[in-house]
């Protein structure tokens, strides 16, 4: 018997019946290794964030071992299990379980940025969510946590795009529309965003930003900066920096702008757009709307093309990025 095994033995305990993972989870069976290096087969049936409850294979016995036992990779895995438990949970028990009833909340995050979210109580939580994000234009800069709440917050969020599409929704608010959504306000929002998908059943591979205006740049800035972090971008009406085109090459995007923009110029989008197709981008598509103006908001996300799009799309995997779209 190995030292493990009988460390293992003195810290059996009697059951009358196995605690497990629950009859709808698969049976883990693993060769586990103690910090020393020492290893044995057994069943998880229970485990913490201190301890695990095994099955020996050698015996069946049932026994109780402290996680500081095993090797860095095991207590990694474990680590792993308790965070997935606590997304399972994270509609109902989690930090933000209060947050989630059916309607946008307001809050206010660790870092001080003002933003409403939404979650229905009634989803699966074992199941994972979309996180949509919503940047607004200049107008609705401040601090009262309410002028943010257009745009595409009230069609995302209906009960017709539920059904069809549930996701959890933030709409945050920049508090100086002389910064907009770059410097300190962006790393509050990325903050934001690390510590939602961090408590709540979210797709890491399904964030979808999108914006207008002020939130139109901030979407193209955002997705150049952080590539790998969202699965698609929809600027409305902004423009995007012609010499961050190379880093937008790998993210879907669906741009939109009024040919008649009387406050961003047009072409502040064609010439970001033609920046990313000559960098070698291929997944970004690109609408322009005749004789429309600033206000395309309501025009845009009415289109149920849009959302079939941007909910097909996932991080790294660019399969039906392209639309049927164009000018």
């Amino acid at each position: 018997m190995t030292r493990f095994a009988a460390l293992l033995c003195l810290v059996a305990v009697s059951c009358s019946h196995v605690f497990g993972l629950g009859a709808e989870k698969p049976r883990i069976i693993r060769t586990w290794k103690s910090a020393e290096g020492r290893e044995l087969k057994a069943e998880l049936l229970e485990f913490d964030a201190k301890e695990v409850k095994i099955k020996r294979a050698a015996d069946f016995q049932v026994m109780k071992v402290a996680l500081d036992k095993f090797c860095e990779e095991d207590r990694a895995f474990i680590a792993g299990l308790v965070h997935e438990r606590n997304l399972d949970e994270g509609l109902t028990r989690g930090p933000y379980a209060e947050k989630i009833t059916g309607a946008f909340v307001k809050s206010v995050s660790k870092q001080g940025l003002n933003y409403q979210l939404f979650g229905n109580p009634k989803w699966d939580g074992t199941r994972r969510y979309p996180l949509v994000i919503w940047l607004h234009g200049s107008g609705s800069s401040g601090t009262d946590n309410q002028a943010q709440m257009g745009g595409a917050t009230g069609v995302f969020t209906n009960a017709d795009h539920q059904d069809k599409n549930p996701c959890f929704m933030i709409a945050p608010q920049c508090p100086d529309k002389d910064i907009g959504w770059k410097k300190q306000v962006a790393d509050n929002l990325m903050a934001l965003i690390a510590d939602l998908t961090d408590k709540l059943p979210i797709d890491m591979k399904r964030l979808y930003l999108t914006g207008s205006s002020m939130g139109g740049f901030g979407t193209w800035s955002l997705c150049a900066q952080y590539p790998n972090v969202f699965a698609a971008g929809v600027p409305l009406c902004g423009g995007g920096d012609p010499k961050k085109a190379d880093a937008l090459k790998t993210v879907p995007m669906w741009v939109f702008h009024g040919d008649q923009d009387p406050m961003v110029p047009v072409e502040r989008d064609r010439v970001a757009v033609a920046a990313v197709k000559a960098a070698g981008g291929t997944l970004i598509n690109y609408t322009e709307l005749p004789g429309e103006g600033h206000n395309i908001a309501g025009i845009v996300y009415a289109r149920s093309d849009l959302h079939d799009w941007i909910f097909k799309q996932r991080l790294g995997v660019h399969e039906g990025s392209e639309v049927g779209g164009g000018k």
